[in-house]
């Protein structure tokens, strides 16, 4: 239930293929009786596309962000980010990546270009202490938490009537969920925060607004269109402000990473700052949209401090 497809390249899309830009040469890469084709005419090709556009792309951000930000994303990270999606899809890992585009080698690649984009973002953000206040008063420490999942909203309803005459959540959860994760331990989940993006969004929410042994008394419906019933076993205490302040920051992050055109204005920023060159002019527009992207968002600083005034 609480599994999503793999969609952590957001920004600059799947790093594909780097190995073909080792190409360009006469050698020939494939023959038949209808003639041959080679290294340059297949390169000549790829670079066309717009996956080869956004690989030639992917390389030069990694380049630039590596030099500025390398020191700051460590190996281990990158093994540790690995090792958390591996162990989420389990059996079903090598089918997402291919399902997505991605082999083991192409996803490690772009696991370390959003780290490195992160750190250049971490590096451009400056939030202040209202707004990390604002999203601790947000924030709900982990919570134990047990669903009940239908595939229509009446069914729901008729559960709800049951739990509201006492019958048992978990006996309920057993017999009637569609949640085969959840079911079998009367529909109890592995515990998550607020912030959690393998739950869905519907689910979290609703697990966040309830009291200790409380359930959901409406049905929740949830961003794929199931129902589900919701209860909050427990809840973790919550720490001080200053205690969560670092998490807090991570947080704000995590928000500014979803922005696209943040994202991609920070990137044009760092670029600009290199002096990039595109010498290739089939390739001369591939990072045009970080540079517009850059350059909206200066628009949008000089805007606002002159409004400010």
């Amino acid at each position: 239930m609480w599994k999503k497809i793999i969609a952590i390249l957001v920004v600059v899309g799947a790093a594909v293929g780097l190995a073909i830009w080792g190409l360009g040469g006469s050698k020939t890469l494939a023959v038949s009786n209808a003639g041959s084709v080679t290294e340059a005419q297949y390169l000549s090709s790829v670079k066309q596309t717009s996956a080869g556009q956004q690989t030639m792309a992917n390389m030069i951000i990694q380049k630039v962000l590596e030099k500025n930000y390398g020191k700051e994303v460590s190996n281990k990270d990158i093994d540790a980010s690995y090792s958390s999606v591996q162990s989420e899809y389990g059996a079903n890992f090598a089918s997402q990546l291919s399902t997505n585009g991605l082999t083991e080698t192409t996803f490690r690649q772009s696991l370390r270009l959003q780290a490195l984009e992160r750190a250049a973002v971490k590096a451009h953000s400056k939030f202040t202490t209202a707004q990390l206040k604002q999203a601790y008063n947000d924030y709900t420490p982990n919570m134990d938490v047990s669903v009940i999942q239908v595939a229509d909203e009446s069914k729901a309803k008729d559960l709800i009537s049951q739990l509201d005459g006492g019958s048992d959540f978990a006996d309920l959860a057993k017999n009637n969920s569609t949640d085969s994760a959840t079911k079998d331990n009367g529909g109890k989940m592995p515990s998550f925060d607020s912030t959690s993006t393998t739950v869905d969004a519907n689910v979290v929410k609703a697990a966040a607004g309830l009291k200790k042994g409380e359930y959901t008394k409406t049905p929740v419906q949830s961003t794929t269109g199931t129902y589900y019933i919701v209860k909050l076993n427990s809840v973790d205490n919550k720490k001080s402000f200053e205690n969560l302040r670092s998490k807090m920051v991570e947080i704000k992050l995590d928000a500014t990473m979803k922005d696209q055109s943040t994202v991609q204005g920070i990137i044009g920023e760092e670029l600009a700052k290199a002096d990039v060159t595109i010498k290739d002019s089939d390739l001369k527009n591939v990072l045009q949209q970080y540079s517009a992207a850059a350059a909206a968002m200066k628009t949008d600083a000089t805007s606002a401090s002159t409004s400010s005034k």
